[in-house]
């Protein structure tokens, strides 16, 4: 296992944020880029961005691709945005922004704009726990009684995370398997974006998956840590136009609830 630092090192260090927001989302049946769907009259992939500045986020990169164009109008200035063309997979979409991070050692939030109502307070968790544990990657987990097409967490008898596998490539009694990465990571930036060039494609979709790194790092010998979620509407993302009426339902709960941000994983 790799040193880790003392943890008064780690709580010094620069938290940064990369939001995946390329795909066209073609489940969503519609030509504008999937990011851009409203939900409650904003665009989803705004609450994701909400998020990570109330969590104390100051510089973001958005990796655009389909509809570009109609993504950096919407959204306008304030972002660093980044060009994934063409889209070969979430592991593709973060080393397309490596090259601005070469020096940037701190900590790397990477998060998927399909997933609105994630939180600040949830994102503090996990950078919390990154941070202390001083692990190399730290990403949230959920578990269903019936689990949506997630990767499944792999765990070894000691309960460690060993790797991810996506339900696609996945066989019966991997897919049996409750407990799903959501898709919402923190990497020590100098120790993770070195390691994507390991990746490859050799999968079911030829994607490159950023989910592979997992297994990269603990072959690697670094340190993983995962942080399940308790509510898990927190961490639902949109692919079909039932799925954006259901998240805006879930909104209006939470937001009737408690003031998003305020309390517990909100």
């Amino acid at each position: 296992m790799h040193a880790q630092s003392t943890d008064r090192g780690l709580m010094a260090r620069e938290l940064r944020a990369v939001v995946l927001a390329a795909g066209r989302g073609t489940r969503m049946k519609s030509d504008l880029p999937k990011v851009l769907h409203p939900l409650l009259g904003r665009p989803m992939v705004q609450y994701v961005i909400d998020a990570c500045r109330a969590a104390g986020v100051e510089k973001i990169y958005l990796v655009v691709g389909y509809g570009a164009e109609r993504v950096r109008e919407a959204l306008g200035p304030g972002l660093c945005y980044v060009t994934q063309e063409p889209q070969l997979g979430t592991g593709h979409a973060l080393l397309q922004v490596s090259p601005l991070l070469a020096d940037y050692e701190g900590d790397l939030l990477v998060l998927v704009g399909d997933s609105p109502l994630i939180t600040p307070g949830l994102l503090q968790k996990l950078v919390g726990l990154h941070q202390k544990s001083g692990a190399a990657a730290t990403f949230l987990t959920a578990v269903f009684d019936e689990p949506p097409a997630y990767g499944r967490v792999l765990r070894d008898v000691q309960g460690r995370v060993v790797r991810i596998v996506e339900e696609v490539d996945a066989r019966p009694e991997v897919a049996a398997v409750k407990e799903v990465i959501t898709s919402h990571y923190c990497f020590r930036a100098e120790v993770v974006l070195p390691l994507l060039a390991k990746i490859d494609n050799h999968n079911a979709k030829g994607e490159y998956y950023l989910t592979d790194i997992v297994g990269i790092l603990r072959s690697a010998g670094y340190q993983v840590e995962a942080l399940p979620v308790d509510d898990t509407r927190l961490v639902w993302a949109v692919n079909t136009p039932e799925e954006l009426a259901v998240a805006e339902r879930l909104l209006k709960e939470l937001q009737a609830a408690v003031p998003l941000g305020t309390e517990g994983d909100r």
